[in-house]
């Protein structure tokens, strides 16, 4: 068990760098522009990264039982209902206001939003198969073997 931990603690580490605090750094940059508009979408890429995290750590930690693949089919069910509320529905309404200036942006994402659910619902049917394929590959190594005719 305690490699399967330090293979969690390692691959949480680098997602946390590489997902969250590398471009947090970046986008900080951008917050001087836009600083609501950065507020409110930094809450979901926080909660974005941290569902990530828990998925891959709590994934490794049950790799090789039917719990890993039971993570993986809610992994892809949480992280669709995630895009649709991240992304309004489909439909993003954005309001700048700069010194004299104010700006109203209105954004219809729905393709983007539907490619996240596609690649979301392959990724649900992915591990589905392979829960199937798991207990199947189960359930053959608990049959008897067949003895040789005399």
């Amino acid at each position: 068990m305690l490699p399967r931990i330090a293979k969690a603690l390692i691959k949480s580490l680098l997602y946390f760098v590489f997902m969250y605090a590398l471009p947090m750094a970046l986008l900080s940059q951008v917050a001087e522009f836009a600083p609501e508009l950065f507020a409110r979408y930094e809450q979901f890429f926080s909660l974005f990264v941290a569902m990530v995290i828990f998925f891959v750590v709590s994934s490794e930690l049950t790799a090789g039982t039917i719990y890993q693949y039971g993570f993986n089919v809610g992994k892809a069910i949480i992280l669709i209902v995630f895009f649709v509320l991240a992304l309004d529905g489909g439909f993003i309404e954005l309001n700048f206001a700069m010194e004299r200036m104010r700006m109203h942006i209105w954004a219809d994402v729905r393709v983007y939003l539907a490619m996240f659910i596609t690649i979301d619902l392959l990724g649900l049917a992915k591990s589905l198969l392979q829960a199937v394929n798991f207990l199947s590959e189960r359930a053959e190594q608990q049959l008897p073997t067949p003895q040789p005719a005399r």
